[in-house]
């Protein structure tokens, strides 16, 4: 069963292992409590990894025929997941879609559009969805049933600091430990992230 989502972010106080349990198309506008708090996006970015607090590079060829990039307004990120085989794909239009896995450094990426070229060593399965009963019953995200970290990428106050998602934070400085939370995703399509 394939589940859209968006994603929010929250600073994990406790870690704990919760029971999975599906649900229909989930959405998220990723958020950090208590620190760094009210972060308000996460984005893919130009280096094909995921950042929080940075816009999307969304894409759509102007010059195709028969496409109207009108129809591609879509500003949250969305993504798919296949609960039958743990992988994750950005939801989008082109052909061929954009595959979402896990770079040998660690960190959240996803291939470029119509090709699946990924770095040697990198993994595609082993995501999944389940609730949190310690959390308020969230439905959150893992990558092998671990949690994330947002490591920043830029300086100034926490509030204000890109950051860029994680599944380990080996030798990183400054990294928050988190857990992303999955929501209803809302209208609006994307025919690519670059």
């Amino acid at each position: 069963m394939k589940i859209a989502f968006s994603i929010t972010a929250c600073a994990a106080a406790a870690l704990a292992a919760p029971p999975s349990e599906p649900q229909t198309k989930p959405q998220v506008e990723p958020r950090l409590e208590p620190a760094p708090p009210d972060l308000s996006s996460l984005a893919p970015g130009r280096s094909r990894r995921f950042y929080v607090n940075r816009e999307p590079n969304i894409y759509c060829p102007p010059d195709v025929s028969g496409l109207n990039c009108d129809n591609f307004n879509g500003s949250d990120t969305k993504l798919i997941i296949n609960n039958s085989t743990a992988t994750m794909s950005l939801d989008v239009t082109v052909p061929g879609g954009q595959q979402v896995y896990v770079a040998p450094d660690g960190s959240l990426s996803f291939t470029q559009a119509h090709s699946a070229s990924m770095p040697p060593g990198s993994i595609v399965t082993g995501f999944s969805r389940a609730r949190s009963e310690s959390f308020g019953a969230p439905i959150n995200l893992y990558f092998n049933n671990q949690f994330w970290y947002l490591c920043p990428v830029t300086e100034g106050p926490p509030r204000e600091r890109t950051y860029q998602i994680f599944t380990i934070a080996g030798g990183l400085e400054g990294c928050y430990g988190t857990q992303i939370r999955t929501y209803t995703p809302g209208a609006g399509n994307i025919w690519q992230y670059n």
